[in-house]
């Protein structure tokens, strides 16, 4: 097992890395110059003093190997330089941010796990009836709808004809249910129909029918064998919807105006703010590669076999 998790670390490490040179290729050699971002977020002439002292300044005088080696270091020590817009620190309001986003995809995924795990149970065990209907319908719904028209569906209704919940802001557990709704809307669907089928073909197989020849109870066989042989490919719908909450949360926090880290990002690329573009990215794949190396050591928890393949 310590080989299996010291494997999967070490091929995290490698795509993280590589993630971290194209990252840093992609805003050095996107057509555009950096010095003169600067000093038009800035405020300043570009003279031609002042585009050779902000050239020092960023380091991008030196050569890009060396501006790389620069960069990595740094960021090992959790210092990913200088906002251009803010001329504030980006590692303090990047946590900040990311704190926020963590609590809105947070609650967003317990939303999903509490709606999509009974839809789909009860959508298989009243397979044909009434229920089975109805989730069908919600699933193609869901998967139909985008969320960010959602989310504007919300505010019309939720806070412009109810008054029920702030349309804005930050704040209580009130603020959170509006945006975690939009962004799970689509996983639940999408959940709830997984569930749905993972749930019957386990219905199918022979050990249910051995189960049943035992007298063992309906509900024990749903609950023990039925849930439990259904988890494994369970991980693997979780563990991709939680990276697609963290996708979802950049177009929702900036419908809600959220203070989450999607909103920030938004805010750098639309001033040209690429420390910040860069860092936001970097983060990003760091968040996806360590919620794959998870799904990957859950799964050799809970089914040993993959150890060895």
């Amino acid at each position: 097992m310590k080989k299996f998790i010291l494997k999967r670390t070490l091929y995290a490490i490698i795509c993280l890395f590589l993630a971290s040179i194209f990252i840093f290729l992609l805003i050095r050699l996107n057509g555009t110059d950096a010095v003169m971002n600067y000093l038009q977020v800035s405020g300043i002439a570009p003279t031609d003093e002042a585009i050779e002292h902000t050239r020092i300044m960023l380091g991008l005088n030196e050569p890009i190997i060396t501006q790389y080696i620069v960069w990595v270091k740094n960021a090992l020590q959790l210092d990913f330089g200088t906002s251009y817009f803010t001329n504030r620190k980006i590692a303090p309001d990047l946590f900040e941010y990311l704190g926020n986003t963590l609590k809105l995809t947070s609650f967003a995924l317990l939303i999903t796990f509490v709606i999509s795990i009974p839809f789909g149970v009860f959508s298989a065990i009243y397979k044909n009836h009434f229920f089975d209907y109805f989730v069908r319908i919600f699933s193609f719904l869901g998967v139909s709808t985008p969320s960010f028209w959602l989310g504007l569906l919300f505010i019309l209704f939720f806070s412009v004809e109810l008054n029920l919940l702030p349309p804005f802001g930050i704040g209580g557990i009130n603020h959170l249910i509006m945006p975690a709704l939009a962004i799970s809307f689509m996983s639940i669907a999408i959940n709830a129909r997984f569930i749905r089928i993972n749930f019957l073909q386990a219905c199918n197989e022979r050990f249910i029918a051995y189960a049943k020849m035992r007298g063992v109870g309906k509900y024990k066989i749903y609950s023990k064998h039925i849930l439990f042989n259904s988890l494994l490919p369970l991980i693997t719908a979780f563990g991709m919807h939680i990276a697609e909450l963290f996708g979802g949360a950049l177009v929702i926090e900036n419908i809600f105006a959220y203070p989450g880290v999607g909103r920030y990002a938004v805010s750098a690329i639309y001033y040209s703010d690429y420390p910040v573009i860069q860092a936001f990215s970097m983060m990003m794949c760091f968040v996806f590669i360590l919620i794959n190396l998870i799904t990957d050591i859950l799964y050799a928890i809970i089914d040993p076999r993959i150890r060895y393949e």
